[in-house]
């Protein structure tokens, strides 16, 4: 009896042990983490990583090889550990893969979209396609009866489809439009920009409104466009409307983070009251300078 109690003694005596250094372990690890070397390091890793991580959408490097590691320690006066760092991030992002003995390469496939005018996807050399993966007539619930313009308990038609750019999905959608509308978003296939379908059928476009925001890919998503669930997206509400104003489809649609960079040339205030596009709720007093010591 006396002997088994001696063992359990040993047993929970070694248990605390491993369960002490456990926890010392993580607080040297949480100690070092917080060194302000360690922080410093970090915050020079990712500033190189974003500066190469525009260079790599702006297709900056001839043929997607990246200059090798000594050319960037000189370029961003950095330690060939930042480097290496920044390079890490980059390939932990699906940016960039590196080859033994070979160096770093672009694997990035963006497209950027000029976000100051209604369009598609343009890639340069990748086919746009779309699948339509369901139509159907439905009860319009009310944020899509009021988007469209329509009574409450009335019928829409609801398309869920997928754009497909080469072979590689890009983004998937569910399109609301009226039931009348519903034969022509069902030829998606033969279309490569989406908004052409209407334009064959005859309508001109108006105004569009835009929404965007970053969400997460669920696992129904994840599937669709061949990404983890969890993996970045860029959400877009749109509705669409004719040139009288007269709503024509409303979108909800969910865009790969990694293949999509949006690009737009945003005025100030100042160039908009020039054209007199600014009300007077968001104009502002003038600043006045002291001449003197020259302070705001």
């Amino acid at each position: 009896m006396r002997e088994a109690g001696n063992r359990l003694n040993r047993r929970v005596t070694g248990y605390h042990c491993r369960v002490t250094r456990t926890l010392l372990t993580v607080v040297c690890m949480t100690e070092a983490r917080m060194h302000p070397r360690t922080v410093r390091r970090s915050s020079a890793a990712r500033r190189v990583r974003d500066l190469l991580r525009v260079a790599i959408v702006h297709e900056e490097f001839p043929a997607g090889a990246l200059p090798g590691e000594t050319e960037l320690m000189l370029s961003f006066s950095a330690s060939r550990q930042v480097v290496r760092d920044a390079l890490a991030m980059l390939r932990d992002e699906g940016l960039v893969k590196r080859v033994q003995g070979t160096g770093t390469f672009s694997v990035a496939s963006k497209v950027r979209h000029s976000f100051t005018h209604l369009h598609g996807p343009e890639p340069e050399h990748e086919r746009v396609s779309h699948r339509i993966l369901s139509a159907s007539r439905e009860l319009a619930a009310p944020r899509v009866a009021e988007r469209l313009g329509i009574e409450r308990g009335g019928q829409v038609g609801v398309v869920e489809y997928l754009t497909v750019l080469g072979d590689e999905p890009y983004y998937c959608a569910t399109a609301y439009v009226p039931t009348e509308l519903l034969a022509v978003v069902e030829r998606a296939r033969a279309v490569d920009e989406w908004y052409a379908l209407y334009e064959m059928a005859g309508f001109e476009f108006g105004v569009a409104d835009q929404a965007v925001e970053a969400i997460l890919a669920d696992e129904l998503v994840a599937d669709l466009l061949d990404v983890a669930p969890g993996a970045p997206l860029m959400l877009f509400e749109r509705l669409l409307r004719d040139s009288y104003g007269r709503p024509l489809e409303y979108a909800i649609s969910r865009v790969r983070g990694d293949r999509l960079t949006l690009m737009a040339q945003l005025p100030r205030h100042g160039m908009l009251r020039a054209f007199g596009r600014v009300g007077p709720a968001h104009r502002t007093a003038p600043v006045s300078v002291d001449p003197v010591v020259g302070e705001v």
